[in-house]
């Protein structure tokens, strides 16, 4: 027994060491690869503060290092969401829109673009219209006197639905084509105007919801099981559910308002991470938050970089995530019978 454990902690470990490393190595050629190319040599010798041209100082100092910085942590950010609710809901088809959050932003984010807002009040619009959106669902499911996780997932999707309504609605309203593009862009994830601002606003919102995480991951794996269990184990299932929620939700939310709606993500990467390294929450939650972070690296990297215009995220994350689902049913079919 002593002797699985410490093949499965090695394991878990060297699993680490290299999504570690291969972040590294994702966060590197992500500055290199692009329509303006940057040699390694040039790379390296920004890293370590040393002179190089003044263009590719410009493009890797003003245009990478800020998105890809921002690709680490919106991708951490929303594989750890998908974490999060998949385990407070049970339901490994859950997504960190499961609650209408996404849609919400997106609400938000199509006003302050028709309205003509700057590019900081509809983040800050996306933010704040995701985290209301939350709020109404869990306010419709506590009116109905019902505490099953079901009806909670069943009112967000109906106020999801309610708020892509509303997104209809204002692309409708949208007078010219610019706006129209504009909320299509977003709609379908961007990073391309992220700057280091954004980086410093999502930084400490993706540190302090990982470190939350990480120390609750245990608490997590109980509350997974269910309200009885939860009670029998000593842990305050409703005060903990609503912990865990609202962590998910603030980096769901803060997330979207940067890059706009990067879907599979938070319903992929757990699911994959499960076949890795188990079920236990203890070690899907960190090698989530890295496998998300490459993820996201590598697609933002391809979404500049085979075509003549930028491809929205979305368009690459699903055309990667979809096959990645595929198989992740594939390998756990006998287990949905």
């Amino acid at each position: 027994m002593d002797k699985t454990y410490r093949k499965e902690r090695l394991k878990f470990w060297l699993i680490i060491g290299g999504l570690a490393l291969g972040l590294l190595l994702s966060f590197v050629l992500s500055m290199c690869v692009g329509r303006y190319a940057v040699s390694f040599g040039d790379t390296f010798r920004f890293f370590f503060g040393q002179r190089i041209d003044d263009v590719s100082f410009n493009v890797l100092f003003n245009l990478r290092l800020p998105r890809t910085l921002v690709a680490v942590c919106v991708g951490c950010s929303l594989a750890l969401s998908g974490t999060i609710y998949q385990s407070i809901f049970n339901n490994k088809l859950v997504s960190p829109d499961i609650l209408g959050v996404s849609s919400g932003a997106s609400v938000g984010a199509c006003f302050g673009i028709l309205v003509g807002f700057s590019t900081g009040l509809v983040s800050l619009f996306a933010f704040v219209c995701g985290f209301i959106t939350v709020l109404l669902t869990m306010l419709i499911s506590k009116a109905f006197g019902n505490k099953s996780n079901l009806i909670i997932i069943l009112c967000g999707l109906a106020v999801g639905g309610l708020m892509s309504s509303l997104v209809g609605l204002m692309k409708y309203l949208a007078d010219n084509e610019m706006k129209l593009a504009e909320m299509t862009f977003w709609l379908l994830g961007d990073l391309s105007k992220t700057n280091l601002n954004d980086f410093w606003v999502i930084l400490p919102v993706t540190a302090v919801g990982g470190a939350i995480a990480l120390i609750l991951s245990w608490r997590l794996n109980i509350v997974s099981l269910g309200r009885k269990e939860s009670k029998a184990m000593g842990v305050n299932y409703n005060a903990m559910t609503i912990i865990l929620i609202v962590v998910a939700t603030i980096l769901t939310a803060v997330s979207v308002s940067i890059s706009g709606t990067i879907g599979w993500i938070g319903l992929v990467i757990p699911n994959l991470v499960r076949l890795i390294v188990g079920s236990d929450n203890k070690k899907v939650v960190p090698v989530s938050m890295l496998f998300g972070a490459v993820f996201l690296v590598l697609c933002d990297m391809l979404a500049r970089s085979i075509a003549p215009n930028e491809i929205p995220l979305s368009v690459i994350t699903g055309i990667i995530g979809t096959p990645l689902f595929l198989f992740s049913i594939f390998k756990r079919r006998k287990d949905l019978q």
